[in-house]
């Protein structure tokens, strides 16, 4: 922060606190549409991508209000209010029909909303605040003013899936259940109008007229067939095949509200009692002992719940598998995802006040271009710099040419909401040793965070000053010195396995930006002494690059994996370890250091002044379109094989990153 404007500070704890909300929400968002919906992967994917989409496009109307009419901050100040409306709707517990989702809708149209009145307004007031003196000539700075902002948007990313985490497990423990994939998952098949009968006559209904549909479709098809005789044919595979899903749907919730139970120590009599190595048992239904895997779903299917105090208000125990999944979902799951969201409310009090309490920091920026010139009439000041026809158009087209690459970054990257994270359900190891728990811990990340930022402190110290030498190395031993601490006395004597939630994946991507940070501006800088620094076009193509290096590793844990759709019980027999995530999001982290904060300064450096919210809002509306086609990408989760679709991200990071390199001069002479 040496030598940077005080509003480069408050603006960025503004936006961290936004983003801590955002990002505290969309760490469940899809797992909460399917558990409390019961929608498809397909459906929640393009809800997922619509919302997404809006949250990124709307700035582009947001920064030209704000360019136009309002003004910066108060157009930033209608945001929050805005967003605040949005979540607090989320956070309200609802009922799982017509009125829950239309609920769901608005809330998440109001935080779309808020969201475009608010983020690129809040970019916009950064970049300007580089355009007065001194800085206006100090290009670095402003290539780290953004790196810094960029970083603060990554501590409250950082934060928010633990929190997400901790609501998740303590609303779960409070209840004497443990987090399962499998029971959402189950009961959100059950609840799908398209594809399964559950208690509901009027559901039943429907999915018979819609067997009745695909039937009737299926014999208008079989040319040169009676067409009676394959309608009958078609109907009768279509009710097989609903009434196998069925009862396999059934099963799994039986089995896995019987281990729960078992677990919660409610289930007395041995002999109904499915403990955590039956469970493994019967997770491993792919590679395991077929003998005796059979013989366990033979017991399972003869223990009979009596005691009405563990099928809650349902009259026939039979129905304890549904009755269970209702209780789980609806009583508890849902419950902690409700807190979850309100969890975002809280942060944007805290932004609302850092902004406004300290409102002198960047207040003299707050001017648009149309009231600088009228300023600088008044004044006889030559500081409004005023473009002429022909340099607006080259510098709008170096950004919309930069613009379409980093649609296809974000399409990519922003599947750690979605896919990826339907991945760490499915796919990846959910327990883990004591000692594997240590990369997942919040503390351990914070120290190891505390130690890099030592040794860096350190190491500069070496080449500027030698005051810093001796606080980094007590800095970088401190915390080295906890996470000594936490293995001698929390992981070394521990010997049970350590349950881990998908949504916990997402810290790592916002742990890697405040790690790698001040090691990217320290090379950046290094190499701008040098006289040797990429562009920011170029820095660019280089993280397209990166990004298809990501995608790789996960190609290669694919291989060998079962698809999407081939997966029984809702989680795969065959599970990797976390570790293969966990490398796609260092892969991706560094992908997302070359890319974004530079993109930002470019926008903020190549845009014509009186479009500098709108030009922000497109860099926004660019990431937008990115996150519709994440949603479409997530329609192919079910259809295509696990290599086939990371496969398909790595050739789009690839073709975009030879697009961005074949028209780099033209970029960068917009740029100088």
């Amino acid at each position: 922060m040496k030598g940077h404007p005080k509003g480069l500070l408050v603006l960025a704890i503004t936006n961290m606190g936004e983003r801590f909300g955002y990002y505290t929400m969309l760490a469940i968002l899809a797992l909460y549409i399917q558990a409390k919906f019961g929608l498809s992967s397909a459906v929640t994917s393009m809800i997922y991508g619509i919302f997404s989409g809006a949250v990124y496009f709307l700035p582009l109307l947001g920064g030209l209000i704000a360019d136009k009419v309002m003004g910066y901050g108060r157009t930033v100040l209608l945001g929050i209010i805005t967003m605040f409306a949005g979540y607090t709707l989320l956070a309200l517990p609802s009922e799982a029909n017509v009125t829950g989702q239309i609920m769901m809708y608005g809330a998440l149209f109001l935080i779309a909303a808020g969201t475009g009145l608010f983020k690129g307004n809040v970019q916009a007031l950064v970049g300007k605040l580089y355009d007065t003196e001194p800085y206006r000539n100090e290009k670095a700075k402003r290539d780290i003013a953004f790196s810094v902002f960029y970083m603060f948007i990554n501590i409250g990313a950082f934060f928010a899936p633990n929190v997400a985490n901790t609501i998740n497990n303590a609303i779960l423990q409070k209840e004497n259940f443990t987090y399962d994939a499998s029971i959402p998952n189950n009961y959100g098949k059950l609840n799908d109008f398209k594809g399964l009968k559950i208690l509901d006559a009027d559901r039943e209904a429907a999915f018979k007229a819609g067997v009745y549909a695909a039937a009737e479709q299926n014999a208008k098809l079989e040319t040169g067939k009676d067409s009676i005789k394959a309608l009958s044919k078609a109907k009768r595979k279509e009710k097989v095949a609903f009434k196998s899903e069925e009862i396999n749907c059934l099963f799994n919730l039986k089995a896995a509200g019987l281990a729960q139970l078992t677990a919660a120590g409610l289930i007395k009599d041995p002999s109904s009692q499915i403990t955590k190595q039956d469970y493994q048992l019967l997770e491993s239904r792919r590679t395991g002992d077929k003998a005796a895997i059979a013989a366990l779903k033979e017991r399972i299917n003869n223990i009979k719940i009596t005691d009405p105090a563990l099928y809650g208000d349902a009259t026939d125990a039979d129905k304890f598998p549904v009755t269970f999944a209702k209780s789980y979902v609806d009583n508890s799951l849902n419950k902690s995802y409700n807190l979850a969201f309100g969890v975002a409310c809280l942060s944007l009090i805290m932004s609302v006040l850092v902004f406004r309490l300290f409102r002198k920091t960047w207040k003299h920026v707050d001017r648009t271009h149309k009231q600088e010139i009228e300023d600088a009439k008044k004044t006889g000041s030559k500081d409004v710099v005023i473009l002429s026809k022909e340099q607006i158009r080259e510098r709008v087209i170096a950004l919309f040419l930069v613009f379409f690459v980093v649609i296809f970054f974000w399409m990519s990257f922003h599947q750690n909401g979605l896919c990826m994270t339907f991945f760490a359900r499915d796919y990846t190891a959910s327990e883990i040793s004591p000692a594997h728990n240590m990369a997942f811990s919040l503390l351990t990340l914070i120290l190891l965070i505390v130690t890099i930022y030592g040794i860096y402190l350190a190491t500069v110290g070496l080449f500027e000053s030698k005051k810093k030498v001796t606080p980094g190395i007590l800095i970088s031993l401190a915390g080295l010195g906890g996470i000594l601490a936490i293995y001698l006395t929390d992981v070394r004597e521990a010997t049970a396995a350590i349950k881990i939630t998908p949504q916990i994946f997402q810290q790592f991507n916002p742990f890697f930006i405040v790690l790698l940070t001040p090691l990217s501006v320290a090379l950046f800088k290094y190499l701008a002494d040098k006289k040797r620094e990429p562009s920011a076009p170029r820095k660019i193509g280089y993280g397209m690059v990166i990004a298809a290096l990501g995608f790789i590793i996960l190609f290669i844990a694919s291989i060998g994996l079962p698809a999407p759709s081939e997966i029984e019980g809702g989680v795969s027999d065959t599970l990797v370890s976390p570790n293969w995530l966990l490398g796609t999001y260092f892969m991706l982290t560094i992908a997302e250091l070359c890319l974004s904060p530079m993109g930002l300064s470019f926008v903020s450096k190549v845009a014509p002044p009186q479009y500098q919210g709108m030009m922000q809002g497109c860099w926004l509306a660019a990431t937008s379109i990115g996150n519709i086609m994440v949603g479409i990408m997530g329609t192919f989760w079910d259809k295509l094989s696990l290599y086939a679709f990371w496969g398909v991200l790595v050739i789009c990071c690839l073709l975009s990153a030879a697009f961005i390199f074949s028209i780099m001069k033209r970029l960068e002479k917009a740029t100088n």
